[in-house]
């Protein structure tokens, strides 16, 4: 199974008003061989590290530019998870 958040967190880097770069955070898991793709996916701050739970924003962004992605839809293998471990402020 491949795990999706449910909805994107409070503090997600791809909120619009994230002040992160997101274009260097993106180039980190880039493709150097293709364009506009992946050669991962970002996991999800809100779970715990060993879930590698995908991050909402980056799968509404790049669902279909990843392999992992790609697979998960195309096999039927996708669960949309809601798990939080953030400690509530």
């Amino acid at each position: 199974m491949f795990k999706v958040q449910q909805r994107m967190c409070a503090t997600c880097i791809y909120r619009p008003e994230s002040p992160l770069d997101l274009a260097k955070l993106e180039s980190d898991i880039a493709d150097p061989r293709m364009q506009g793709y992946f050669i991962g996916y970002r996991v999800c701050h809100h779970t715990h590290p060993s879930d590698e739970t995908c991050c909402r924003g980056f799968w509404n962004a790049h669902k279909d530019h990843f392999t992992a992605g790609q697979l998960a839809q195309r096999l039927g293998v996708l669960t949309v998870v809601e798990e939080d471990t953030c400690p509530r402020r």
